[in-house]
């Protein structure tokens, strides 16, 4: 659907997922009494004037994660939340551009009340060591950033090891959701689909003919594909 100024996918009624710049996607969440919005993109549009055209309550600012293409809108806003581990990964990409935001902590386990449905800060540790994901289990949905892409990016500041991400993909899979949403696609994923990352992650190898270039990084790719679904880890050696 269109908006003024922005792309959105329905998720549900109240959950949707903003088109941002370059396959980036913000999402927001609308409750009764609150609403969220997790994540603010490059930042190149005006995305607050567009949230509030589009909600009747007051709402939060959330940041999933520290990179410039979930963060670039900070700036749109009076407040955001992160998880104080976080916090100098947020700075560390925004060095270029000083904030001029309150930033305002979140806990693991915090639950969020948006009226008639609660969100829930969970870990999601691994891309960078503060990402987190916000659990709705009322939609039995998970918003997850950039955690758990398909294609998935474990090098650059703030990104944890390869053991790191392997547990919390199996805590992520105890947690009580069926489907999932992520920071670069409009699609639902099912539940089922981080069983493509566990097995990746168990079968990785580092060769020559992995070995490519992103963003300025020496990395190596491992693909892996099953009925579960697809995935693609991206990682330098040191993580490993």
């Amino acid at each position: 659907m269109s908006g003024k100024m922005y792309e959105y996918t329905e998720i549900s009624e109240n959950i949707w997922q903003i088109a941002e710049d370059e396959g980036v996607y913000c999402t927001l969440v609308k409750g009764s009494k609150l609403a969220l919005l997790i994540d603010t993109g490059y930042g190149n549009r005006d995305l607050r004037t567009f949230v509030e055209d589009n909600i009747s309550t007051p709402y939060m600012v959330i940041n999933s994660h520290g990179h410039p293409d979930h963060i670039g809108g900070n700036h749109w806003f009076d407040t955001v939340y992160a998880l104080r581990e976080e916090w100098d990964v947020i700075q560390y990409f925004e060095k270029k551009n000083p904030k001029t935001y309150d930033l305002k902590d979140i806990e693991i386990g915090q639950k969020i009340s948006l009226g008639d449905k609660n969100v829930i800060v969970v870990s999601l540790a691994g891309h960078t060591k503060g990402s987190v994901g916000l659990l709705i289990p009322e939609e039995k949905l998970l918003v997850a950033g950039d955690a758990l892409n398909e294609g998935l990016w474990l090098f650059n500041y703030g990104s944890l090891s390869m053991n790191d991400l392997y547990e919390t993909i199996k805590n992520t899979l105890k947690l009580d959701f069926t489907e999932y949403i992520c920071g670069h696609s409009s699609e639902k994923y099912s539940k089922k689909k981080l069983i493509s990352h566990i097995k990746n992650i168990e079968q990785i190898k580092i060769d020559d003919n992995t070995k490519r270039n992103t963003i300025g990084f020496e990395t190596y790719s491992s693909k892996y594909e099953d009925s579960n679904g697809k995935s693609e880890i991206v990682f330098t050696i040191d993580k490993v």
